[in-house]
């Protein structure tokens, strides 16, 4: 199955430089700040953030999330799924 990534053409970062989303080197806060900040001004911050996480995405920014943060709602993620799957056995 072929996920829709129509979202993706309203991201407020469509048409931006993809590698300021993904932090690198001494200024690696102010990359992550700065990507964030675009973020927060975006219409489709929450389906960018889920397909991060649903896709495993583990660098850069998605949905105003830096990648610890990606990390933290992937595992409550993957445990509810768990439980869920193991709630319909």
């Amino acid at each position: 199955m072929i996920p829709n990534l129509d979202w993706m053409q309203h991201a407020a970062c469509a048409g931006l430089d993809p590698r300021a989303f993904f932090s690198i080197g001494n200024h690696a806060r102010a990359q992550v700040n700065a990507a964030r900040r675009v973020c927060a001004a975006c219409p489709v911050r929450q389906q960018c953030a889920d397909w991060a996480i649903q896709t495993g995405e583990r660098h850069g920014v998605w949905g105003g999330m830096s990648q610890q943060q990606l990390r933290q709602r992937r595992r409550r993620f993957t445990s509810r799924a768990k439980t869920s799957t193991r709630a319909a056995s």
